[in-house]
């Protein structure tokens, strides 16, 4: 029985190990863009990058591609996935007024031709 139950608080323990996304506010981005040349993929990048990387505001960033997953449930059309997460949407909102935001939207909009938001804070 002892040997059940630290098997389980173990199994317990280990389930307790993934790590929370940091920020109380995530903002998730999709971008479809207007083709798949290496031109268009470097100089969005290139945009992209400039922007997310001088903004203080952001507390965690990823950026992606589609994985090579197929199940009927993925939506794989996109090109690339921005995941942004910030302290509170009070920051979130600081950063969608920010000069810099502004200028990747200005500098790589004729980059796409979609672009889908989904905003979401942490639940309890």
């Amino acid at each position: 029985m002892a040997a059940l139950l630290a098997f389980a608080s173990q199994g317990k323990a280990q389930m307790s190990k993934s790590k929370e996304l940091e920020g109380n506010f995530v903002h998730v981005v999709f971008f479809w863009l207007i083709d798949d040349a290496s031109e268009t993929r470097k100089k969005f990048m290139s945009e992209l990058r400039k922007f997310i990387d001088n903004v203080d505001l952001i507390k965690t960033k990823h950026i992606g591609t589609p994985a090579d997953t197929d199940r009927e449930v993925i939506d794989s059309t996109w090109s690339y996935s921005l995941v942004l997460s910030f302290d509170s949407k009070k920051e979130h909102d600081l950063y969608q007024e920010h000069q810099l935001h502004k200028d990747f939207i200005e500098n790589a909009s004729s980059l796409w031709k979609k672009v889908q938001v989904y905003d979401s804070v942490k639940t309890n």
